[in-house]
């Protein structure tokens, strides 16, 4: 059904921006939605692979960008707790990385990623 050089076929997408084709003739099944007319299944296999760059689904790809958003902020809090405000505007953003880099080292983790304990043999500054 989905290899028929000579149907037209329907790019479509659903909620989590997962593509596929489907052929123009059926009804769409639920959840997925059509982008553009019918075409032929070479012609659609093409435009899927010029737009689906990131293959994870989209709930994937927004827990992900949300995590590394809180892990900024609660590293901009630690450092503020640390750092002056001033010397941290100044800061370039190596700089903040070598920091943030050299409080890791400070820090034993679980093999769960817990913090065990500050490590007593990590030098401070």
């Amino acid at each position: 059904m989905f290899d028929d050089e000579n149907a037209e076929y329907l790019v479509v997408i659903n909620g989590e921006e997962q593509y596929s084709i489907w052929p123009a003739s059926r009804d769409l099944p639920a959840g997925w939605t059509a982008v553009g007319g019918p075409r032929s299944r070479k012609e659609c296999l093409d435009h899927i692979e010029r737009v689906w760059t990131d293959m994870r689904p989209k709930s994937v790809r927004e827990a992900i960008e949300n995590a590394g958003s809180l892990i900024a902020q609660g590293s901009r809090m630690v450092l503020s707790q640390l750092v002056d405000a001033d010397e941290l505007k100044a800061m370039s953003p190596e700089e903040l990385r070598d920091m943030l880099a050299s409080l890791d080292d400070d820090v034993i983790y679980g093999e769960d990623g817990d913090v065990i304990e500050p490590n007593p043999g990590a030098e401070t500054a």
